[in-house]
């Protein structure tokens, strides 16, 4: 309902270092002519937010360091956030949706890992072709992981998602998502092993260099932070155990180098044998040890791994739950704050509390303003406090005011505004919105908008009748219009009203006129002529006017006669 002048959206030094010695109640802060309440609701909220971090540094446990996940699983403990995850994780925004567009959202993110992994596929294929030759076996490869590179990236469209959601509905997004980013995480690592396979060649700087393959393809799985862990994990562990058992079975006669032997005559048999065997064990040697390396590392490399993509994930699901913990709370903050409009908004008309907000205080004068007093003038008679003590009564007015206030609702009586009720007598008037009148194209629009509605409020009545056993009510309703006054007065509990000459009159007009009518004064004629017919009453006394000519409604020109409920009964 207010706008926060502190609070989490500023700080406020004066109110850290000094604290108010007096406590007392305090209204809202834009209803304090001095300011007073601001500087209150400041050092509340200062307080308040130096309270919630005390008591989250005297607590054991640590957002970050303890998160709301399993220490296994990473699944969320709570299975309601975990089901939500889950659902919306990899959900498309919709167009409707504000969410802020940052690098940091899923949107981005996704396209984002589906470019480094094309990237990272063609900078491994182009590494196998140099490696290996471009071979029909390269070419088929390229080819085949290229186009399903192709499908990861169209999979990532809407309308091809929204295709998939009716297809495959009773697969939730969350498995489908996992299942196409483990095609996509493991293409580059795929299409190098392939080519490797199809070699013969396992020399020292062959495996070398296809090691350097391996290794981009196996950290590749790092990416697409959206995606399970532990299915990158696995799929890591299982390759990664795949080419170390086929490091370790390369056969070992062909794992050697090229060697050079000397062409000079004057070399002794023996010594060229013995350097022979020499150089042959030495190289059987290190290509035992070299392949004993490739292991280690990518032992090493699937640890790095596993850390990793925990750590990601991690991050990932926190950042999930900080989301949607934050989303929820600020639509229970906006669920309060449209709750408190609506009853700030009943008190007082929604654009005098707009006023209210930025000066504190509210009064404008306004001309040609419409002001009727419509009141049920044998409630008196049908209220019994011997039954119930007289609640049955009041719910029966209740349950007619609230048909009074649903018209209201209606378009074509959107400048008329309730002011009160007293007792049983509904106070309405119009034209007390200055932006609403100068949008009207017709200046006195909004004092035939409240004669209608004074003539529909008989009809509710009418109809209301047909429902109540055996008593009519009846109403009497007094119409005027002129210059009036609209103030607010009250610093904590609100009072808006309407105050002036006019709004006399159109008590006068309720309180002198005839159940069943509406009764207007003579200068209200000139202007409702136009649309509504008359007949004369007679001069009447009027108190504070002497006598008046007055008038009674008898029908709009474009409308039958008005009904009156019969009170024969």
């Amino acid at each position: 309902m207010l706008h926060r002048g502190s609070g989490y959206y500023t700080a406020s030094q004066f109110s850290i270092n000094h604290t108010p010695q007096v406590a007392r109640k305090f209204g809202p802060p834009f209803f304090d002519k001095s300011g007073a309440s601001i500087q209150i609701l400041r050092k509340q909220s200062d307080r308040q937010l130096i309270k919630c971090v005390q008591d989250n540094s005297k607590s054991k446990s640590s957002y970050f360091i303890k998160p709301p996940l399993s220490s296994i699983s990473l699944f969320f403990k709570d299975k309601e956030m975990e089901r939500q995850y889950r659902q919306n994780v990899h959900r498309i925004p919709k167009r409707g949706d504000q969410d802020i567009m940052t690098l940091a959202n899923s949107k981005f993110n996704t396209y984002l890992d589906v470019l480094v992994s094309l990237l990272v596929f063609l900078l491994v294929s182009l590494g196998s072709a140099l490696l290996y030759k471009v071979t029909s076996v390269w070419l088929t490869t390229f080819f085949v992981l290229l186009l399903l590179q192709s499908l990861g990236i169209a999979f990532c469209l809407k309308n091809v998602v929204r295709w998939f959601d009716r297809v495959l509905w009773c697969f939730i997004r969350f498995y489908r998502w996992n299942f196409f980013g483990a095609v996509l995480v493991s293409l580059p690592l795929v299409s190098a092993i392939a080519n490797f396979a199809n070699n013969q060649n396992f020399s020292p700087t062959s495996l070398n260099t296809f090691s350097y393959l391996v290794f981009v393809g196996l950290v590749h799985f790092c990416n697409f932070t959206q995606l399970n862990c532990w299915m990158k994990n696995i799929l890591a562990t299982v390759s990664s155990i795949s080419l170390a058992f086929a490091c370790i079975f390369i056969d070992d006669s062909s794992c050697s180098y090229e060697i050079m032997q000397s062409n000079s005559t004057n070399t002794n048999g023996s010594l060229v044998l013995d350097r022979f065997n020499y150089t042959t064990t030495t190289e059987d040697r290190s290509c035992v040890f070299y392949k004993a390396e490739i292991v280690l590392n990518l032992l090493i490399l699937v640890i790095l791994i596993w850390l990793l993509t925990r750590e990601f994930e991690i991050g990932y699901r926190l950042s999930f739950h900080t989301n949607y913990v934050a989303n929820r709370d600020k639509n229970k903050v906006e669920t309060l704050k449209n709750q408190a409009d609506y009853l700030i908004y009943n008190i007082v008309p929604e654009h005098v509390a707009e006023q209210l907000k930025k000066d504190a205080k509210y009064s404008e004068n306004f001309k040609n303003v419409a002001i009727i007093f419509a009141s049920v003038v044998n409630f008196n008679e049908m209220y019994d406090e011997s039954f119930e003590g007289g609640k049955e009564y009041l719910r029966v007015l209740n349950e007619l005011i609230g048909d009074f206030d649903e018209l209201l609702d209606r378009p074509e009586f959107h400048s008329v505004e309730k002011i009160k009720t007293i007792g049983s007598t509904f106070m309405a008037a119009s034209g007390l919105n200055s932006r609403k009148r100068l949008l009207q194209k017709d200046p006195n629009e909004h004092l035939f908008a409240l004669m209608d509605f004074a003539i529909e409020m008989q009809n509710v009545v009418n109809d209301f009748n047909r429902y109540l056993l055996g008593f009519v009510l009846e109403l009497r309703v007094g119409y005027n219009f002129g210059d009036v006054t609209a103030a607010v007065i009250g610093n904590t509990k609100l009072y808006y009203d309407v105050w002036g000459d006019a709004v006399n009159i159109a008590s006068r007009m309720d309180s002198t006129g005839t159940k069943g009518k509406l009764q207007v004064g003579e200068h209200c004629l000139p202007i409702l002529q136009e649309k509504y017919e008359f007949e004369l009453r007679g001069s009447i006394y009027v108190k504070g006017k002497d006598h008046m000519n007055v008038y009674f409604l008898k029908k709009k020109k474009t409308s039958p006669f008005l009904s009156v409920p019969d009170t024969s009964l």
